[in-house]
C-alpha cells in the first residue's frame, strides 16, 4: 500500500481528556538529603555516588550545581571529575534515603488513594475524581508541597496534566521546586517550544534521527504532516506527533489504584500579621465554608476533622478528631476545629503563617438513607 493510499484513523478517545494527573518529583531527591543533613555541602557542586577515596564509580545522583557542568546519574566519576575538579563526592546514606521515602509517600497518599509510585523520588496520583478543576489540583498540588517540606525540609518539582507523560513533562519544565499546570487546550502551545529530547523515550538516536530531518523542538515535529512523519518515523514517531499536537496517547487500559476520594481540605498563609484571634476565625469559617460546599458538591460524608497550624519559625502541627459516626454539618466541624484550636491558644496570632482545615475518612452518601442534617 501506498502512502497516498494508507489511512491513519485518530480514534474518538485520542481526541478527549477526562483526566487530571499530579506528578510528583522531589528535587536531587539522594544530594538534597544529604545537603539537608550536611548545610555545609549546600554550595557546593555535589555527586552521590562512587568511592570518594579512589575517585571511582558511576554517579548516582547530583545536585544542581554539578548539573551545571553536564554532570548527570549514570556517568562515571572519572568523567564527572574532568567536568568538575572541584566536585565534592558522598558515598550516600541509602538507608536513610529509603526512610525518607517512605515517610514522603505516606504523606502523598494521605491526599489520594489513586497513587502510583514510579521510585524513590516520584509518584503519580489521579486526581479526576478528586479535584473539581484544574484550580482545585493545583491548590492540592501547593498543599502538598508545603506539606513535605514542612515534614521533611525538601522540595519537590510537581507537574499536573491530563495523561501521566505530560504531567511528567511539565514537572520537567520548571525545576527545582516548581508547579506547572497544563490543561486539555493548552497542550500545543505548552509543547511546541520544548527540546524533542524532553519527550521520554526520544534518546540519543532518536534525538539524531529527528536532527536529520532539521526537528529540534516539539513545534518542528508538530507542523509536519502526519503522513510524512510517519512515513519517516514510523509507529513511534506517529505516537510523538500525536503527544505533542494535543492527543492522548495514554494507555488508557492502565488504571491507578482506586478513585475514591480520601479528603477535602482547605489552606489559607497569612501573609499579614492579625493581632487577633478573631482574624484567624474568620480565615477558619471561610475555609470552613469552602470545605463544606466541595463536601456537598460531591455528595459526600466525613468522620474526621484535621486542623494544621503553621508559625513563623516553620513549625507546624497537626490535630485530628475522629467521630463516632459519619456526619455532614458545618456545626460539628467549627466546634471541634474550635476544640482543637485551644491547644495553640497560649501562641500569639500574630505567629501564625498558616491554618488549614481538612475532612477525611470520607464516604458517598446513600440518597435513599436520612443524613444528620435533616434533623436540624
Amino acid at each position: 500500500m501506498t502512502l497516498a493510499n494508507q489511512v491513519i484513523y485518530f480514534s474518538e478517545k485520542e481526541q478527549t481528556f477526562d483526566s487530571i494527573i499530579l506528578y510528583m518529583d522531589l528535587d536531587a531527591f539522594f544530594a538534597s538529603v544529604e545537603i539537608r543533613e550536611n548545610p555545609d555541602l549546600a554550595d557546593k557542586p555535589l555527586v552521590v555516588g562512587g568511592n570518594p577515596k579512589t575517585k571511582q564509580g558511576v554517579v548516582s545522583t547530583c545536585n544542581y550545581k554539578a548539573r551545571k557542568y553536564g554532570i548527570h546519574s549514570g556517568m562515571p566519576i572519572s568523567q564527572a571529575l574532568r567536568l568538575c575538579p572541584h566536585l565534592t563526592m558522598v558515598r550516600g546514606s541509602y538507608q536513610l534515603y529509603s526512610e525518607v521515602s517512605k515517610s514522603i509517600m505516606n504523606i502523598v497518599k494521605h491526599y489520594s488513594s489513586t497513587m502510583k509510585v514510579a521510585g524513590n523520588d516520584e509518584a503519580y496520583l489521579d486526581l479526576t475524581e478528586i479535584a473539581s478543576d484544574y484550580e482545585e489540583a493545583r491548590r492540592l498540588a501547593v498543599e502538598l508541597k508545603d506539606d513535605i517540606f514542612a515534614t521533611e525540609r525538601l522540595t519537590c518539582s510537581i507537574g499536573i496534566a491530563p495523561t501521566r507523560i505530560l504531567a511528567k513533562i511539565a514537572s520537567e519544565t520548571d525545576k527545582p521546586d516548581g508547579l506547572v499546570v497544563v490543561k486539555p487546550l493548552e497542550i500545543t502551545e505548552f509543547m511546541n517550544p520544548l527540546k524533542i529530547t524532553i519527550i521520554p523515550g526520544v534518546g540519543k538516536k532518536s534525538a539524531e534521527s529527528f536532527s536529520r530531518k532539521k526537528i529540534y523542538t516539539c513545534g518542528d515535529l508538530a507542523k509536519l504532516p502526519y503522513q510524512l512523519v510517519y512515513q519517516k518515523f514510523g509507529k513511534y514517531g506517529l505516537k510523538t506527533w500525536k503527544l505533542v499536537n494535543g492527543f492522548n496517547t495514554e494507555n488508557t487500559g492502565e488504571k491507578f489504584l482506586s478513585s475514591e476520594r480520601k479528603s477535602i481540605s482547605e489552606e489559607r498563609t497569612f501573609f499579614d500579621r492579625y493581632q487577633k484571634w478573631e482574624n484567624i476565625w474568620v480565615q477558619i469559617d471561610s475555609s470552613i465554608d469552602t470545605i463544606i460546599a466541595r463536601m456537598r458538591v460531591k455528595n459526600m460524608s466525613f468522620k474526621t476533622i484535621t486542623l494544621k497550624i503553621r508559625f513563623k519559625n516553620f513549625e507546624t502541627y497537626t490535630r485530628s478528631h475522629s467521630l463516632s459516626s459519619y456526619n455532614i454539618t458545618e456545626k460539628l466541624v467549627r466546634t471541634v476545629v474550635q476544640k482543637l484550636l485551644e491547644e495553640f491558644e497560649n501562641k500569639k496570632p500574630e505567629d501564625i503563617r498558616l491554618i488549614g482545615v481538612k475532612i477525611s475518612n470520607l464516604k458517598k452518601i446513600d440518597n435513599n438513607q436520612k443524613t444528620l442534617t435533616q434533623f436540624f
